[in-house]
Order: structure tokens, then sequence, then C-alpha cells
């Protein structure tokens, strides 16, 4: 098995137990808002407080799962961002050893091609 491959392995197990989490999290949170409704469910009850009940249970429910997409799509880009680079690190070296190898220019002249600039 390569390096390569094991990473693979290990980034599908990250993505499934934190999938699971998620909505492990977000079954709970919906069981809790459906009983807190129906511990409130009776006539004196005023509907303020079980609109405020299903509120706040669909609001955790939307933030645990906007920040789990949110925290898996910035470690996706890492990751690919991190790959980019590692290829193009040994182009970046050469481009590295080309231009120390050249040789430094007079910063009173200008370069070739360039006008000079006129002193007043």
């Amino acid at each position: 098995m390569t390096t390569a491959d094991t990473q693979a392995s290990v980034e599908k197990t990250r993505a499934r137990t934190g999938l699971t989490a998620v909505v492990t999290g977000d079954v709970v949170i919906a069981l809790a808002a459906i009983l807190g409704v129906l511990a409130l469910k009776d006539k004196t009850t005023p509907t303020d407080s079980i609109v405020a009940v299903l509120s706040s249970g669909f609001t955790a429910i939307g933030t645990l799962t906007t920040a789990y997409f949110g925290i898996k799509a910035t470690a996706n880009t890492a990751t690919t961002s991190l790959a980019a680079n590692t290829a193009a690190a040994p182009t970046s070296a050469a481009a590295a050893a080309a231009a120390a190898a050249a040789p430094a220019s007079d910063p009173g002249k200008p370069a070739a091609g360039a006008s000079p600039m006129v002193q007043p």
C-alpha cells in the first residue's frame, strides 16, 4: 500500500466519521426540539414558546451542519493547494537557481531595452 493510498483511506475515514457525527448531532437536536414541543403542548402554553423551541432547534441544526461543511471545504482546499505547491516546487527551485545564476545588473544603468530616465 502506497502513501497516497493510505492518505486517501484516512481522508475517507475522516469524512465518514465527521458526517456521522454531524448527522447524529442533527438527529439528537431534532429529537430534543420535538420533545420540547411535546412538553409545552398544552392549552395554556403560548405559541411563542413553541416557536422559540423550534427555531432554536433549526438554528442549532443549521449551524452544526454549516460548520461541518465549511471546515470540510477548507480542509479540501488546503489539501489541494498543498498538493499543487508540492508539484510546482521543482519548477520554482529551477527558476530560483536560474535567477541566482543570472548576472547581477547595475542599479544605476537602465535595463536592456528600457529608455533612460531624464534627470532634471
